[in-house]
């Protein structure tokens, strides 16, 4: 049986297919599950060989770091160009739906906080 290296819950498809190629380009044999129809299953890469754990999870966590950096570079970057997402810029964008996200969490807690309030 296999050792878990990553569980690709959450993880983007780009990050996916960088672990993937960044893993045959070292030479890890790694083998990989899905979450199947139901979502039930661990949707995961696995190492074929336990001996190459420690080369692995180096590999991963430069990774990871590297990746780390980049994001928050292309963050920083969209924020000085005024494209990184807000709600102001959200609220422009879709005005209609903005709003009536907004008045039906105003309803949810308003019907969660009155009857302690005694209003109902």
């Amino acid at each position: 049986m296999g050792t878990l290296l990553l569980r690709l819950k959450n993880v983007p498809e780009d990050e996916y297919e960088e672990v993937c190629h960044l893993l045959e380009e070292h030479d890890v044999s790694f083998y990989e599950t899905k979450a199947g129809f139901w979502g039930v299953g661990m949707a995961a890469i696995w190492l074929s060989d336990d001996s190459q754990l420690s080369h692995a999870q180096s590999l991963l966590n430069d990774y990871t770091q590297a990746r780390q950096k980049r994001m928050q570079a292309q963050h920083e970057q969209a924020l000085k160009d005024g494209e990184a997402r807000t709600l102001a810029s959200t609220f422009a964008q879709q005005p209609l739906t903005f709003t009536l996200y907004l008045l039906a969490m105003i309803a949810i807690l308003a019907l969660s906080v009155l009857p302690f309030l005694g209003f109902v």
